[in-house]
């Protein structure tokens, strides 16, 4: 047995070659060594989160906001080309009113001539600003002026007149209204002064407006 003993410590290379078994390795002392591919403590992840959120809307949603963007757009501009009718219109009536009233003005004050002889010249004036109904009765009714200037020796002198556009009519004529004051001088009394009012149909007619029917109105 000592020979045994001797030849097992004169081999120590047994000894060493083969693991000792009895000796445990804590975890602890394990060293990891970490992967390339495995992100560290001071690695920054790339966000790719752009701040965007999903579209909830859906393909009705788009198509029914586009709808109604061609809506309020087509609305816009009819409601701009109707603005434009109704600008052109309100112009063209301002223009038609300005003539006719200056027309009724002018065929009026024809009819208040200041004495006999310019009486006889408004004669032909007030057979050229008639018209229609008006313009059959025209030269009785200037021929019935003349003749009454004559016969009393009448000066008529205009202090005031004015005129206002009643209304339009169907036909493209304007209603007129025409107040005169005048104060008249006769064979019989001196400076009478008199005040009436006039409705005057003026009626479109060769490029310029005329009177197409007269009356007094007593209220």
């Amino acid at each position: 047995m000592e020979g045994d003993a001797g030849t097992r410590q004169l081999n120590p290379t047994d000894a060493d070659d083969t693991p000792d078994r009895s000796v445990a390795v804590s975890p602890d002392d394990v060293t990891e060594i970490p992967s390339e591919d495995t992100p560290g403590p001071d690695t920054v992840e790339e966000s790719t989160d752009d701040g965007r959120r999903p579209s909830r809307l859906g393909r009705g949603w788009l198509m029914g906001i586009c709808t109604a963007l061609v809506l309020l757009t087509a609305g816009a501009v009819g409601g701009g080309h109707l603005g434009w009718r109704s600008h052109e219109e309100s112009s063209a009536f301002a223009v038609d009113e300005t003539r006719a009233l200056q027309a009724a003005k002018e065929c009026v004050a024809a009819t208040q001539a200041p004495d006999t002889t310019t009486m006889t010249t408004g004669q032909a004036k007030i057979i050229e600003c008639s018209t229609g109904d008006f313009g059959a009765q025209a030269a009785l009714y200037s021929g019935m002026l003349v003749d009454a200037y004559r016969a009393a020796n009448v000066q008529v002198q205009v202090s005031d007149m004015r005129a206002a556009v009643e209304k339009h009519n169907d036909d493209g004529s304007i209603d007129v209204l025409v107040a005169v004051r005048v104060k008249v001088t006769n064979s019989e009394a001196a400076d009478q002064e008199q005040g009436y009012r006039l409705r005057v149909q003026m009626a479109p007619a060769d490029g310029t407006y005329k009177i197409a029917k007269l009356d007094q109105v007593n209220s």
